[in-house]
């Protein structure tokens, strides 16, 4: 299930062979992180995504930027007739100094409440690699996109009918260029 649609690219990590690229869905309640492998002149030959939501996202990020332990692991996916498990992990490891993102996909099975766990083995995994440094960096952008979006939707979050009027039309105007950016 290939994602056609244009995401504003908040961050980008890249390694020799890997990458991991945070982007605004917003629109829906989550940052997407997008991650894959790749060799040089071949192009990509794994990849795979994820949705956080706003709330977990602040939380991890928080503790990432301020170097605090983290050890977050996030099942998500969705139903249909061939369910998709999507998995997150996210773990400093004290002994080496490196944070990893790891971002799982494989089939599904949908549990109670239109819950998706994983059935059998990941189909597409892609582990990257931060030093510690990188991901505080990572983390401190992202929680800036977040609270400038905050900024700039406020009114039309706050006060939907009165977004475009109230305060002056600028911004109104601003809050939909923002929205029609993704």
């Amino acid at each position: 299930m290939a994602e056609r649609r244009s995401r504003y690219r908040i961050h980008s990590h890249l390694t020799r062979s890997r990458f991991l690229h945070m982007e605004d869905a917003l629109d829906i309640g989550k940052v997407r992180l997008f991650a894959g492998e790749y060799k040089r002149g071949q192009g990509a030959s794994v990849i795979t995504a994820h949705y956080l939501d706003v709330a977990d996202a602040r939380v991890l990020f928080s503790d990432l930027a301020w170097s605090k332990p983290v050890d977050y692991v996030e099942y998500k996916g969705n139903g249909g007739e061939q369910p998709v498990s999507r998995v997150l992990k996210v773990r400093r490891a004290n002994d080496n100094g490196k944070v990893w993102f790891r971002l799982e996909s494989g089939p599904g099975e949908v549990i109670g409440g239109g819950a998706v766990k994983p059935a059998g083995k990941p189909e597409t995994v892609v582990n990257v690699p931060f030093t510690i440094w990188e991901a505080r960096r990572l983390a401190f952008v992202v929680l800036a996109h977040l609270q400038a979006w905050e900024v700039v939707t406020f009114r039309q979050r706050a006060c939907p009918a009165t977004a475009s009027t109230r305060g002056g039309a600028r911004g109104g105007e601003l809050a939909e260029r923002v929205q029609g950016d993704k």
